[in-house]
């Protein structure tokens, strides 16, 4: 089991990824904005982060480029939650170290297959 933290302002988003992340997670932990994100991954280990692109107080990709700053997380997987396909948009998660992106609303195939791509198990 793994410590996972979802970062994003969107309530129901928020319930409906933390209910199929559920079987993975050994800690979930949630955060509202970037701000909260940032200091949850001081407090602790965190094993893949889950961060939505619009956020009130920083976007997604900064919060990344924060993240891929920090020594232990350079390595993290960090997946953009995001319900926007722009190219702009998805330029900008990988040049600020994302390493993929998840649609909202999420499917429990696609989260499957992300999570099967970085080898985490139920």
């Amino acid at each position: 089991m793994m410590n996972i933290l979802i970062a994003d302002d969107d309530f129901i988003s928020t319930e409906v990824l933390k209910a199929m992340l559920a079987q993975y997670a050994g800690t979930l932990y949630h955060a509202e904005n970037g701000a909260q994100a940032l200091q949850v991954a001081q407090q602790n280990t965190i094993d893949i982060f889950f961060i939505d692109y619009e956020m009130p107080d920083m976007n997604g990709d900064e919060v990344a480029r924060r993240l891929r700053a920090e020594p232990h997380y350079t390595e993290t997987p960090i997946i953009a939650i995001t319900s926007h396909q722009s190219a702009t948009e998805m330029e900008a998660c990988r040049d600020a170290g994302m390493d993929a992106t998840l649609h909202k609303p999420a499917s429990p195939d696609a989260l499957a297959e992300l999570m099967s791509q970085y080898q985490v198990s139920r």
